[in-house]
């Protein structure tokens, strides 16, 4: 399937303008018209000067990931398309050129910026990218985001670990994704829940099998981050790779996995290990209602959720 760009610019990681909430939300409509993926790359000076240590701005940062979704998903759910796919990528830290990309045929951009388009395309000339221009008629007022309240001593983290299902892979995934890929230095390691351990789950015949699950979640890494490598493997028990490789430095968790954290690191012990530090993705978390004034419970559509409205279609 091709994908529709839309480039957004920032100097820090303030609260959107509504401009650019009117751009992704005219990107959507674009993109649901077209039948086409939407890939929002997001360059932010901010971002672009602690790339090297995400940990400084990890609170700012997902605040900031976790509205552009909120915006898409509740377009998308206006417009009775909830499984919508969209994809945000940090410009700053994916490690190669978005526009250039074979999948992207169509960049929206207001008119102000329309000649970007015509600049990309001498590059491009086996297949020139269309333009479509966006309405831009909206101020620059903008919110603010939720003040930075991670750690006083921001870490560097050479590997860091995630684990999940993965089914479905909706907002809640790319956002636990994205955090753990752009928070690693050098590699990460991903625990795909394999089947086994999933007999229970309702409507099970609709969960993913474990090796497509997999594969999912890595042509997801790779349009997040290409600089680190990746290693995502099916595990049969809560721990996986994290209570096996001594060379993981960090673990990401959301607010109601973060007792799986501590489990973690007590199975670390008992094998001599040292225990890991824990980064949690607070605005998934059900403890977080919005950000931004904008509701986070849409994040929260979960891969049950997704299963069950799959089912009821199916059975129509």
């Amino acid at each position: 399937m091709t994908s529709i760009l839309l480039p957004l610019q920032f100097q820090e990681l303030s609260g959107l303008e509504e401009r650019q909430i009117s751009f992704i939300e005219q990107s959507v409509t674009v993109a649901l018209q077209k039948n086409a993926k939407l890939i929002i790359a997001v360059e932010c000076q901010e971002i672009k000067s602690n790339s090297k240590c995400i940990d400084a701005i990890w609170e700012r940062v997902q605040a900031f990931l976790g509205t552009i979704y909120v915006i898409q998903l509740n377009k998308s759910y206006q417009a009775e398309k909830p499984l919508f796919d969209c994809n945000v990528v940090f410009q700053d830290i994916c490690a190669y050129p978005v526009h250039l990309e074979s999948y992207i045929t169509t960049v929206c951009l207001p008119e102000q910026d329309s000649d970007r388009v015509g600049q990309w395309n001498t590059i491009r000339t086996d297949s020139p990218l269309a333009c479509h221009v966006l309405t831009d008629n909206h101020d620059t007022r903008h919110g603010k985001l939720i003040e930075n309240t991670g750690p006083i001593e921001p870490l560097v983290f050479d590997r860091v670990a995630v684990g999940g299902t993965f089914d479905q892979l909706h907002a809640g995934h790319k956002i636990l994704l994205t955090m753990t890929a752009i928070l690693a230095n050098e590699s990460m390691v991903v625990g795909v829940t394999d089947d086994c351990m999933l007999l229970k789950k309702k409507h099970r015949d609709l969960i993913e099998p474990t090796a497509k699950r997999v594969e999912l979640v890595k042509s997801y890494l790779n349009l997040v981050k290409r600089s680190i490598t990746y290693e995502v493997v099916p595990i049969t028990d809560p721990f996986g790779p994290t209570v096996t490789d001594p060379t993981i430095d960090a673990l990401v968790v959301s607010k109601e996995t973060l007792k799986g954290g501590d489990l973690v690191n007590s199975e670390r012990d008992m094998r001599g290990y040292p225990p890991l530090e824990l980064r949690i993705i607070d605005v998934i978390s059900s403890e977080n209602s919005s950000v931004q004034g904008k509701d986070m419970d849409v994040l929260k559509i979960s891969s049950s959720w997704i299963r069950e409205y799959i089912a009821k279609k199916r059975d129509l």
